[in-house]
């Protein structure tokens, strides 16, 4: 499997900051909050513990004969235990806040994030590989609360201590307070000049660990296709191949960040340097009592040790931001399917289906439909048929509107589906695919998937349907009933099993329109006799549109519309349409059919 970056573009830096800071909606002010506790905290710690023991050593160097404790002493004693109570408090109160708060924004994000991925288009999810896109959503939502623990724990920390110091300095030994202002100034240049280079490195690393995790996620969810096709080896060496790009990417992201840290430290030993040697000259000069001397040795060690501190955090930010950065992308991709503005709910009274003018074409791909038209009365069964690439399935596809026409308008019972919400549309439309994809829940669970007002599945409703659509007769024969678990995508089940199950489903939401895709294409023979059954009972009172191949659903429905190319070239009954002879393409497609099936 190969992944087109074109598929996954990478937000940039600003925007993926942005977009993160988005994610933590309704927590700002908690988080805000978080932030002052912080810095408090931090400033209790950096600023008014040191200017005690400033003080203290001070008294200490000028202690006249016979000083008394409670009068030298005692206050300052007494404010560094205050100061040392209420830091420790404001510390546990700003960790109780954040981590609430973080918390909370990352269910935010990854609720926000999962809704935005089933809000992208049916196209959109077809063109991309599952498994990368869920392992993208979750590599972000936890980079994401790592962010913000790095920020209030990390930056905000580290920033809040070398102010601190910086202001002190400046009011007791402004000559060591420009050493240190310079300090920070080159050490924010070079950050600047390289963290373009180590966010890039970031987002590779990023990018290959998603690829791997999808591959990893596709081989096992099509475990039965590996192992038939004696894959097994092949797929290890493009995983090994894959974890062996993902590695590289982490190695030269290792060393981008091993070469900015090495000038970073340079310059930071440099200026501690310097901070010390101006510290001592002023106290040579009696420029600075012993104090202001602790000072200076204290901070200069304090801004040093906060700066390399800091270099992991930039690293994990780094990391973090490139495994953010994906994500964002894709929550930068609008819906291509969206509601008007205006839309209203769809309301159904006949289940008339009306197709005019319609232009519809894939993407880089000339027009598949130029002006077609069709019109199926209420409670009418309607078949396409036709050979592959006549436009069959994405017919349905656009009356599900899961892709939206170029022209021409769809309607049902006047109104035009584009002026009406998805969901409505879709509450009232039964659908049963070739291939029905379960969910891994039981059997009942997914008869009753999506119906509302039900917190579980209603068992009596489950036992009728099951009845009428022949699970029943299966479902005896297992250990657990409507409760026994169907596997990823239903693979417990047979495919006839499958299909039963999907129109019980559909027999359960009792939807007044009907859309079959090839529902029976992939049946043996028992199975098609119970199916097709179960077919003609789902269909009866709705309006039908059938795609099929099997002459025995073909031959009992109402009308047949032949398309080739994306135009109808003939309709009517079987009957009628055989009439036509040998000029007529159903009359071939007949001729041509194989195994109980018109040929395709």
């Amino acid at each position: 499997m190969t992944s087109d970056d074109s598929l996954f573009p990478a937000s940039s830096t600003a925007e993926t900051l942005r977009f993160c800071w988005r994610q933590v909606g309704p927590q700002k002010r908690a988080t805000i909050f978080g932030w002052v506790l912080t810095s408090v905290a931090t400033s209790l710690q950096s600023v008014a513990g040191p200017l005690i023991f400033a003080a203290l050593l001070t008294r200490v160097a000028d202690l006249p004969p016979h000083a008394s404790f409670s009068a030298t002493f005692e206050p300052l004693v007494v404010a560094y235990g205050a100061v040392l109570v209420a830091s420790t408090l404001m510390w546990r109160w700003a960790g109780w806040v954040e981590w609430g708060a973080s918390l909370r924004a990352f269910s935010h994000a990854l609720t926000e994030g999962y809704k935005h991925l089933i809000s992208l288009s049916h196209r959109w999810h077809s063109d991309r590989p599952a498994g990368e896109v869920i392992s993208t959503l979750e590599t972000f939502s936890w980079a994401f609360v790592d962010l913000l623990d790095t920020l209030n724990w990390g930056f905000l920390r580290i920033a809040v201590t070398v102010l601190s110091a910086i202001v002190v300095l400046a009011i007791v030994a402004w000559p060591v307070a420009l050493v240190m202002a310079g300090l920070v100034l080159v050490f924010c240049i070079v950050l600047t000049s390289r963290m373009s280079l180590v966010v890039a490195a970031g987002k590779k690393f990023s990018d290959t660990h998603s690829r791997a995790t999808g591959v990893l996620a596709d081989t096992i969810s099509n475990l039965t296709t590996v192992r038939t096709q004696s894959a097994e080896p092949l797929e290890g060496r493009h995983v090994e191949a894959l974890v062996g790009q993902t590695v590289a990417a982490d190695l030269e992201a290792r060393r981008i960040f091993a070469m900015t840290r090495l000038q970073m430290e340079g310059s930071l030993g440099i200026f501690s340097w310097l901070a010390i040697v101006v510290g001592v000259i002023l106290a040579l000069h009696h420029s600075a009592a012993a104090g202001t001397i602790y000072l200076i040795l204290f901070y200069a060690t304090s801004v040093v040790a906060s700066m390399e501190e800091s270099f992991e955090h930039i690293r994990t930010s780094s990391r973090g931001l490139g495994r953010c950065a994906k994500f964002a992308g894709i929550a930068a991709t609008p819906p291509e399917i969206v509601d008007a503005g205006d839309a209203r709910p769809l309301e159904v009274t006949d289940g008339c289906i009306t197709l005019s003018g319609l232009r519809f074409s894939y993407p880089g791909r000339p027009l598949l439909f130029d002006g077609l038209s069709l019109s199926i009365a209420p409670g009418e069964h309607v078949g396409l048929v036709g050979s592959s690439g006549s436009g069959k399935t994405t017919l349905t596809k656009l009356v599900l509107r899961f892709m939206d026409i170029e022209g021409g308008t769809i309607s049902i019972d006047g109104q035009d589906i584009a002026t009406v919400t998805q969901a409505s549309l879709r509450a009232h439309i039964s659908f049963v695919p070739q291939d029905p994809q379960m969910l891994h829940r039981t059997i009942a669970e997914n008869i009753c998937y999506g119906l509302e007002g039900m917190d579980g599945p209603d068992m009596e409703l489950v036992r009728e349907v099951g009845r009428a659509a022949h699970v029943e007769e299966f479902v005896q024969r297992l250990p657990d009933g409507y409760h026994t678990v169907v596997g990823e995508r239903g693979l417990k089940l047979s495919g006839g099993q499958r299909q039963r199950v999907a129109i019980a489903q559909a027999m359960a939401k009792g939807a007044p329109l009907l859309i079959l895709d090839e529902a029976t294409s992939s049946l043996d023979s028992e199975s098609e006799a119970l199916v097709q059954e179960a077919l003609w009972h789902l269909m009866a009172g709705s309006t039908a549109l059938v795609v099929a191949h099997r002459l025995a659903t073909i031959a009992r429905l109402d009308r047949i519309v032949v398309l080739d190319h994306g135009e109808i070239v003939e309709q009517g009954s079987h009957r009628e349409l055989l009439a036509l002879g040998d000029d007529g393409v159903y009359g071939r497609l007949w001729r041509h059919q194989s195994g109980g099936f018109l040929a395709a």
